[in-house]
This record gives structure tokens, C-alpha cells and sequence, in this order.
């Protein structure tokens, strides 16, 4: 879900959520800041860990130029 949000596939407005970190030292250019929260309710919801799996995938996964490529390359990680 997080490739589709990330290229405007579907019509969710995750923007004040998606930040940027902004660095790129480590990962790929597309990482994005795990919103801050004090409540478990929220640490552990779908936006949360989406970010957090979305910021580990290797840069040719998450680079991908169409889901159907992006899928293939999901699955080609757990073979």
C-alpha cells in the first residue's frame, strides 16, 4: 500500500504523515520520519509500520517504475 500512497495511486492524502527525513546517508533517497507518538494505539498502526518497512526496502525495490515491477521485486526478497 505504501508504493501506491508514495505514487499517488490511490486517492489518500498522506502528506502531513510522509515527511521526508531529508538525509541520505543510509537507504535510499525516498526514507520518510516515523511520526512521533506517545500512545501504543498509534506506534503500532498501519501508517507506522508501513514507513518503517517502506524506509528498509533496498533502493531497487522502491525504485521500481510500475507496481506490477514493484511486486516482482518484493517477491524476488523472500525467495
Amino acid at each position: 500500500m505504501m508504493y501506491r500512497v508514495i505514487k499517488n495511486l490511490v486517492d489518500i492524502r498522506a502528506h502531513h504523515i510522509l515527511i521526508p527525513t531529508g538525509v541520505h546517508t543510509r537507504g535510499h533517497a525516498n526514507r520518510y520520519l516515523k511520526p512521533f507518538t506517545s500512545v501504543n494505539a498509534y506506534k503500532f498502526s498501519s501508517f507506522s509500520s508501513g514507513i518503517r518497512l517502506w524506509n528498509s526496502l533496498p533502493d531497487g525495490v522502491m525504485s521500481a517504475p510500475s507496481l506490477e515491477v514493484f511486486q516482482t521485486r518484493m517477491g524476488a526478497l523472500h525467495e
